[in-house]
């Protein structure tokens, strides 16, 4: 059995690899997918400050996930968490070192999903990605 690593840089609206996020505000990413194959996945994700950072310039991320439509209620589409109950991922802090960069392992299985950032930045926005990296066995 071969193992491969494949990485992808998680899309956000407008099909952009990055959303700007303003002081108080949240982007949420679009859908991605592990591939059936994969059994070990990790996200790496990126803050950079627009401005000099200060105390408190933060993202806040989270894992929205989707197995599904629990209740059948809208059949063909997939339900994600709400934000309030999503898997928190990472504290960044951009007044730490601008801009930041962090690695943290994602559950698997799972049908589909999106990355949620809130901003606790007092002004300054911040500019957010992040790349999904799979190990799959072929």
């Amino acid at each position: 059995m071969a193992i491969t690593h494949n990485a992808t840089d998680v899309t956000w609206p407008t099909a952009a690899n990055s959303a700007t996020i303003t002081f108080g505000s949240n982007a949420t990413s679009e859908e991605f997918n592990l591939d059936d194959t994969c059994v070990a996945a990790q996200v790496q994700l990126k803050a950079d400050n627009s401005g000099t950072p200060a105390s408190g310039d933060t993202i806040d991320f989270y894992l929205l996930q989707t197995l599904g439509d629990p209740d059948a209620a809208e059949p063909g589409t997939d339900e994600f968490d709400t934000t309030g109950h999503a898997v928190f991922l990472k504290r960044i802090d951009t007044n730490t070192a601008d801009p930041s960069i962090a690695t943290v392992p994602l559950p698997i299985p799972n049908k589909g999903c999106k990355i949620y950032a809130v901003s606790g930045a007092a002004s300054n926005s911040i500019v957010v990605s992040a790349t999904v990296l799979e190990q799959r066995a072929a």
